[in-house]
């Protein structure tokens, strides 16, 4: 029985930028990260320049995302069998940690703040860019070996003898969901090579009633770059719910989920209005995540919020991925918004600086940068950054390295 279906991912201090007059892009592994440039794209995916943070802005960050990412655990727990939740729960609660790897995504307001925009809790990507591709730029061997050693424990934590079998799987024919999970698993095998694991495709996972197999082999531990919302619609040739059966094993025990695949929730945009909108007299958030979520989450809300906003506002599908079909909305054109229309979130627009960066084929461009922040069990560790002449970024943006001063 087969899983299937995966979407596409193509991929202040005052912001500096800097040039490396050696393109230190030539030097990148093809065998790690190999969709540098293809012929039908512009512009390499890497830039030639990088942007400049300070360390102190950067601790400050971290600081801020791991008090946003344990205040938004705990407003899982309590919201997951609420009505707006109600197709995933059949989805058990297996982990006090809702997401062992996750990506916070942030942007930078005018005032040099950083603004949480969204969280991939589920299936992050950009992993081989930031745990070895950024490390090429910045040739910081030492951080690059710390956070390595992190990213491999994350999985042994989850191990309950030396003898498990961790497999990792993805979509062999999407080049870069499978060198996402390929950097993972090497990783692993490069930091514990005692243990055993195989990199699969996800066609080749055989799901039965005591667990799941490849190779005739049971598998204790997967990762599996397939994203919830997609894994409870598979069905085999044959009809049979091959995702939710994953699920279901899970739920037993009978095979542990990397991510655990209540991770969705925490994704779910809805959970931003829920947490922005929320009434703390009674103090379910400490007094620094309650400061922490007014000041780096922009104000959310539902389409039947809308009717008092007279400012600019961005519409985002409550299970968008890439910034797929986001829309900045402006203050005047609020009121022709279906106040009936459920499939989307609406976040304060954030006024963002642009930067400058040139690509490697030469040309300057100006536009603007999101930042991600990976966490491991809520720890916050490396760093990731795309460049986009549009205020969205989106799948054709460019991966720009971060250098911290």
């Amino acid at each position: 029985m087969k899983l299937g279906m995966n979407i596409p991912f193509k991929t202040q201090a005052k912001t500096e930028v800097k040039v490396d007059k050696n393109n230190w892009v030539n030097d990148i592994d093809r065998d790690i990260i190999p969709y540098i440039k293809e012929p039908e794209w512009k512009y390499s995916y890497p830039t030639k320049t990088a942007i400049s943070i300070s360390k102190e802005e950067k601790e400050i960050a971290e600081h801020q995302a791991r008090v946003i990412f344990n205040a938004m655990n705990k407003t899982v727990k309590c919201v997951r069998n609420l009505p707006e939740f109600e197709k995933f729960n059949f989805i058990a609660s297996k982990f006090d940690c809702t997401a062992h790897l996750a990506r916070m995504d942030f942007v930078k307001d005018i005032y040099n703040n950083f603004k949480l925009v969204e969280i991939n809790a589920d299936t992050p990507c950009a992993i081989p860019e930031t745990f070895y591709g950024n490390f090429v730029y910045t040739k910081d061997k030492i951080t690059e070996q710390c956070v390595n050693g992190e990213l491999a424990s994350v999985f042994i934590q989850l191990r309950t003898n030396n003898k498990n079998f961790f497999v990792f799987a993805a979509n062999k024919e999407y080049q870069e969901d499978w060198y996402n999970a390929k950097y993972l698993h090497e990783n692993l095998k490069r930091c514990f090579p005692e243990l055993k694991s195989e990199l699969v495709s996800l066609s080749d996972l055989e799901i039965f009633d005591d667990g799941v197999y490849f190779s005739g082999k049971k598998i204790d531990i997967l990762y599996r770059l397939h994203p919830v919302e997609m894994l409870m619609e598979d069905v085999s040739d044959d009809e049979y719910p091959v995702g939710r059966k994953l699920i279901e094993l899970h739920n037993e025990g009978k095979v542990v989920l990397v991510n655990s695949p209540e991770s969705i929730i925490m994704q779910d945009k809805r959970l931003f209005a829920m947490m922005t909108n929320f009434d703390n007299r009674f103090g379910f958030y400490t007094r620094e995540e309650w400061r922490t979520i007014i000041s780096m989450m922009p104000y959310t809300m539902m389409a039947t919020e809308l009717k008092q906003m007279s400012e600019k506002v961005i519409a985002k599908p409550i299970y968008g991925r890439e910034g797929s079909d986001i829309t900045i909305i402006d203050g005047f054109d609020i009121a022709k918004i279906d106040n009936s229309h459920d499939e989307y979130i609406y976040q304060v627009y954030i006024n963002q600086p642009t930067v400058e960066a040139e690509t490697v084929e030469g040309d300057k461009l100006t536009g603007y940068v999101t930042y991600s922040v990976f966490l491991l069990n809520g720890e916050p560790t490396a760093w990731y950054a795309r460049f986009s002449p549009k205020e969205i970024c989106d799948e054709e943006a460019l991966w720009i390295p971060i250098e911290f001063k």
